[in-house]
């Protein structure tokens, strides 16, 4: 992880959270290519909060567009996009793209750039 200023413990474990929930998302997505599986299936909302169970319902074409940035995080309409900003709106969803220590973690454990 880079230089930071200082940050508090809830700013971590927000920014866990998320990636905890991205982390889990990226198996079902993989499960879901496996299986060739078509048309739009539930994913898990990337939110902060660490008890949401809000499933965002997206083709794997509109899940790999939201992996496309390793700071974008898929997030349910009207769910706090904590340390971040939305940079797209859809139908059900949106992308946040997360700054700061949020951005900085997400980027360091984006699990596609293993």
């Amino acid at each position: 992880m880079r230089n930071r200023v200082s940050v508090t413990q809830s700013e971590v474990r927000a920014a866990q959270n998320e990636i905890s929930f991205r982390e889990a998302n990226e198996k079902l997505g993989d499960k879901r290519t496996e299986l060739a599986v078509e048309g739009r299936t539930p994913f898990l909302c990337e939110c902060s909060d660490a008890r949401c169970t809000e499933l965002i319902r997206l083709t794997l074409p509109e899940y790999e567009h939201v992996r496309a940035e390793p700071t974008w995080f898929l997030v349910a309409v009207g769910h706090d996009p904590g340390a971040g900003s939305i940079a797209e709106e859809h139908d059900g969803y949106a992308i946040v793209e997360k700054t700061g220590v949020a951005g900085e973690l997400a980027e360091d454990e984006d699990p596609r750039s293993y």
